[in-house]
């Protein structure tokens, strides 16, 4: 009776665990496989990445030595990588759109945040990386905590 209880308890924890440990490598994997593209591309410009990240449907990256900035939505598609080279951009900052609640008129909910990116050149418009909105992102407030990030060190990597 004791082994036959071990038996289906061990049964139980594989039945469990087994699917965490497959998405979290699988996760992991594409994780890889986004960066690795990435880089691919980058590596024909002559870019190095420093720093890259990736939340949800965008990757992000830095390269501090050639000072370029690479964002695509993921999954990455060449024609959809944007190169940002550093110099041509004056700052940036976090751009954070914010709508009173309804019914609350002194609360606030958080419709999108986004690194709002300023050129040197004035006949440029601003462009903006989005890092959560209605088709992109899940938590509002953790992304203003990823978003404000990016901005630290875009700002400290600008010419």
């Amino acid at each position: 009776m004791d082994i036959v209880s071990i038996e289906i308890g061990i049964g139980l924890l594989l039945l469990f665990v087994v699917p965490v440990i497959y998405a979290v490598t699988n996760q992991s994997r594409k994780e890889k496989k986004t960066i690795k593209k990435v880089e691919t591309f980058c590596g024909a410009k002559a870019i190095k990445l420093t720093s890259t990240d990736i939340f949800q449907g965008l990757f992000i990256g830095l390269d501090e030595n050639s000072k370029y900035l690479v964002t695509s939505g993921v999954p990455v598609k060449e024609e959809h990588v944007i190169l940002y080279n550093l110099k041509d951009i004056k700052g940036c900052n976090l751009f954070k759109n914010e709508v009173p609640k309804a019914g609350q008129p002194k609360a606030k909910t958080i419709e999108s945040v986004a690194i709002e990116i300023l050129f040197r050149d004035k006949d440029k418009p601003k462009e903006h990386i989005v890092f959560f909105d209605d088709d992109m992102g899940i938590d509002p407030h953790i992304s203003v905590n990823q978003a404000s990030d990016w901005v630290t060190r875009i700002n400290k990597n600008v010419a």
